[in-house]
């Protein structure tokens, strides 16, 4: 529950216009917390005020009182990022280091989400020898109920178009209950992915793998995937061994309609 701190309030009502659910209205020229208007929890109005006078349950609602100084170059610095981000597939075997997957995935608390609920909960797999187990269930699968049999000809010429070669897997699930729960996981895979790039960790989109991990209950068993849920998105990560030289053409650009 949001409260004000009146001993440090000044009355400037920078909160009043932040708040996004109009619970923080104006009573005798200062600012009051309305709990019945339903709090989304996103802290705007705290970071508003100048006075850091706002808390949450009693606890700090602000991550930090400093804002990190942004480099001059940032923007052309993220274009960049952008435009270099590949879909990488073939990687070296070491694997990359958990605490850096989850340092990523830690900082998707600040993505965007529907109602700022952040309902996208992650499973790491981290070590080749579990992903290759997670491999030979698949392969099980698809011999028993040929789903997907035209991956098996890619596999007898020694492709892996479900894995590749990855030795880290990031698997974004939620309740099946959840709203928007593929956007928001999209946006929070995307979120950590650009981060882990920009670390030297290539990463992958895994589409097969999201939709095996839903249709095997042995492979939701393995991974620890908890009842009534359901995988959102998949990436493979790694340190990658491809190296490229320059920008791919896109011959599919962005087909924009402007109203003025």
């Amino acid at each position: 529950m949001i409260k004000i701190d009146y001993d440090k309030c000044i009355g400037c009502l920078s909160c009043t216009d932040k708040c996004v659910c109009a619970a923080i209205s104006v009573e005798d020229g200062k600012p009051v917390y309305n709990e019945e208007m339903g709090c989304i929890k996103c802290m705007h109005c705290a970071i508003a005020c100048p006075e850091n006078a706002i808390t949450f349950d009693g606890k700090p609602a602000v991550f930090s009182e400093e804002l990190p100084v942004m480099s001059e170059t940032l923007a052309d610095d993220l274009e960049s990022l952008v435009l270099t981000r590949r879909s990488y597939r073939n990687f070296k075997d070491e694997p990359v280091p958990a605490v850096e997957i989850r340092h990523a995935l830690e900082l998707t608390a600040w993505a965007p989400s529907s109602s700022n609920s952040h309902m996208i909960k992650f499973i790491t797999v981290n070590g080749r020898e579990h992903v290759e187990k997670i491999m030979e269930i698949i392969m099980d699968h698809i011999r028993k109920t040929g789903q997907y049999a035209s991956l098996l000809p890619r596999f007898e010429k020694g492709m892996n178009p479900v894995v590749t070669n990855a030795p880290n897997l990031i698997l974004a699930y939620a309740a099946k209950d959840v709203w928007h729960p593929d956007t928001d996981a999209a946006i929070a895979l995307t979120t950590a992915e650009l981060l882990l790039q920009s670390r030297g960790i290539g990463t992958c989109w895994a589409g097969y793998l999201r939709t095996f991990l839903n249709a095997i209950p042995e492979l939701q068993e393995y991974v620890g995937l908890p009842e009534n849920c359901t995988f959102c998105g998949c990436l493979l990560a790694g340190y990658p061994t491809e190296d490229y030289h320059y920008i791919p053409e896109r011959v599919a650009r962005a087909d924009i309609q402007e109203i003025k």
